[in-house]
């Protein structure tokens, strides 16, 4: 059925006249609803990632669709009123690689606010939001030298090392916003990526002065089976031999790097993974 046009009604006119109503004003119904910002779910909640959505980039940091991030456990189990605060990750560590192989990686959010804060839900009969502070992952800051951070330091060094750890800092060294990087080198004046002459003379001092001491297992070899110990460029660039970009690993954890895993077809490798198994 078809509703009758009301405006020419003229008994409803003159009421409407009668009691000095105006007509209404025209109106559109307007689409109130905004796509959510990516940027704006990272440096808040965080988001929920599969492994194969976060990529490591060549100097081991993570990054997702264009945004460097950080990577940490959310969801927190409640056991008799004691909450174990997870780490947060800003490198591809040995921890996790762990939960990469022991397929734990789905516990993980991807964020990239840079005050240090984090959300996490405390699971108990609902899951109550709370937004707390984290600790770096240590072995992340090992992974990429962060201010010369090692293993071997001792354990009161390495916890004042942590507390100290400001995640400005990171992110002006590191930018979160992957989009806006600019290269410091054109292919005219960008040097060759490739070992400095003297490289013999200055992996070989890195090995000793750290004590043929691999920074990621800790396994320690000494002179006699130091031809298993390697010196990484942590940021993949062999042109840069500054203190923070050299980390000694043995040949098992080096193979273990991104974009390294062709060592592990080397007779070394093999030879060594016989001697020293896990």
């Amino acid at each position: 059925m078809k509703l009758p046009n009301f405006l020419l009604a003229s008994d409803l006119n003159a009421l409407r006249h009668e009691m000095g109503a105006s007509l209404a004003v025209n109106f559109k119904i307007e689409n109130i609803y905004k796509p959510i910002d990516l940027r704006d779910q990272l440096r808040q909640d965080g988001i929920e990632v599969k492994f194969d959505e976060v990529q490591v980039l060549q100097d081991g940091t993570l990054s997702y669709k264009g945004y460097r991030v950080l990577l940490y456990i959310r969801d927190i189990s409640n056991y008799g009123q004691r909450e174990e605060m997870p780490k947060f990750h800003l490198a591809f560590c040995n921890t996790l690689d762990k939960m990469k192989r022991n397929n734990r990686f789905p516990r993980y959010v991807v964020a990239n606010r840079d005050d240090g804060m984090f959300q996490v839900n405390i699971m108990e009969q609902i899951a109550k939001p709370k937004i707390v502070e984290l600790n770096v992952c240590q072995m992340c800051l090992a992974s990429i030298s962060w201010n010369g951070f090692q293993m071997d330091l001792t354990r009161s060094i390495r916890v004042e090392r942590v507390k100290s750890f400001l995640l400005k800092e990171f992110f002006t060294k590191y930018p979160q916003d992957l989009i806006f990087e600019k290269p410091n080198h054109t292919s005219e004046t960008a040097p060759l990526n490739d070992y400095s002459l003297d490289w013999g003379d200055i992996s070989e001092r890195v090995k000793q002065t750290r004590g043929y001491c691999c920074s990621k297992c800790r396994i320690s070899l000494g002179m006699r089976d130091a031809k298993y110990m390697q010196v990484h460029h942590v940021n993949g660039m062999k042109n840069d031999n500054s203190d923070e970009n050299l980390a000694v690993l043995c040949i098992r954890c080096h193979a273990d790097e991104p974009m390294h895993g062709h060592m592990k077809a080397l007779p070394a490798y093999l030879d060594f993974v016989s001697r020293y198994p896990v």
